[in-house]
């Protein structure tokens, strides 16, 4: 009785250091691990911190090179949905002058039903002109309106302001150098 009590003692003993030792082992990996971690610091963490810092700039250029692709209503005839002079000077930029990565057309939906249709058409038509041997820049629907309007606007805008601006005058001379 009391040599089963002492094998057993021994198994459980050998047992339990064995254990022991394969934690042993893990824990000195571990430590491993941790020291290359801390001196790779901050490297390994500074991936994720760039993209987010660069991800909301990257979404604000491609929402600028959206508007300004757009091809809004005040650049189409709206009687029969043809690109006016300016609309088709627009077009003729974003397809041969636009870098080649945003040469994206966008096309505002319009609020009277088939005349989108029109819109699309006009703007195939005349990238077909402009581009007849390479590939054409390929053309969207938006619904998102640029902020913005036509240059006869901005003309009477711009005419107004200057027409309201005092005539340019000197101050009166005081004593006789002049007022210096």
């Amino acid at each position: 009785m009391r040599r089963s009590t002492m094998l057993l003692a021994l198994a459980l003993t050998i047992l339990t250091a064995n254990m022991a030792r394969a934690d042993w082992s893990q824990f000195w990996h571990r430590v491993g691990v941790d020291w290359h971690r801390m001196n790779a610091w901050p490297e390994p963490f500074q991936v994720g911190d760039r993209e987010a810092t660069i991800a909301p700039l990257v979404e604000m250029t491609n929402a600028g090179w959206r508007i300004q692709n757009t091809l809004s209503d005040h650049l189409f005839d709206p009687k029969t949905q043809e690109l006016t002079r300016a609309g088709q000077m627009k077009l003729r930029w974003i397809a041969t002058q636009a870098p080649a990565h945003r040469r994206t057309v966008h096309v505002l939906r319009s609020l009277e039903p088939g005349a989108t249709n029109l819109r699309v058409q006009s703007v195939e038509r005349l990238l077909d002109t402009y581009l007849p041997e390479g590939s054409r820049p390929s053309v969207v629907l938006t619904d998102v309106n640029p902020t913005g309007g036509s240059g006869e606007y901005f003309e009477t805008i711009d005419r107004q302001l200057k027409s309201s601006i005092p005539a340019p005058r000197l101050p009166q001379a005081n004593g006789p150098t002049g007022g210096f």
